[in-house]
């Protein structure tokens, strides 16, 4: 596990990098396939909180929207663009919140508009995720998406593993 944050002109950074014992189809899957990524990102991304819908459209141009509900009653609504999809080796999008996502459509949102990379890296059985988030508004939005983070990518590790068992399990049937 590793964590880097940096604030290089104007542009504060928060990069994490975690190795996952599944195979980088299977990681890379896991955050665009939707049915997979509501079974782990919900929870993790607030504690206390639910995920109450996604919306992917994981290509080039195409939108998604999470929409997360707080324990107190709150909505966290993330909504962005995907830049860049190279399947299984890179996810770039942006990432921004909604003013109010209560409802169930796309709505106004907030600056600032800030960017998720996500890097897949074959390390044998292995993948290496490096997670880069930038341009926040405050290192104090930093601090606090880095506990998101890694909280959301604890879950996914629970998450690939259980499927590589799954699947080991199968295959010995």
């Amino acid at each position: 596990m590793n964590t880097t944050a940096t604030i290089k002109e104007n542009n504060i950074k928060l990069q994490l990098t975690r190795v996952f014992d599944a195979p980088r189809e299977l990681v890379f899957q896991a955050w665009t396939d939707a049915n997979q990524f509501k079974q782990w990102f919900g929870a993790a991304a607030c504690e206390g909180s639910s995920l109450q819908s996604v919306k992917a459209d994981v290509r080039t141009g195409g939108k998604y929207r999470l929409q997360v509900r707080r324990a107190d009653g709150e909505f966290l609504t993330t909504v962005g663009v995907y830049r860049e999809v190279k399947p299984p080796e890179r996810l770039v999008f942006t990432w921004q919140f909604e003013k109010d996502g209560s409802g169930d459509e796309f709505g106004e949102v907030e600056p600032p508009e800030m960017l998720v990379t996500l890097e897949f890296k074959a390390r044998g059985k292995q993948t290496e995720l490096v997670l880069t988030h930038e341009k926040f508004a405050s290192g104090e939005s930093r601090d606090r998406h880095e506990e998101g983070w890694g909280r959301c990518l604890a879950e996914l590790g629970r998450f690939v593993g259980k499927r590589v068992m799954a699947t080991k399990v199968a295959n010995s049937v």
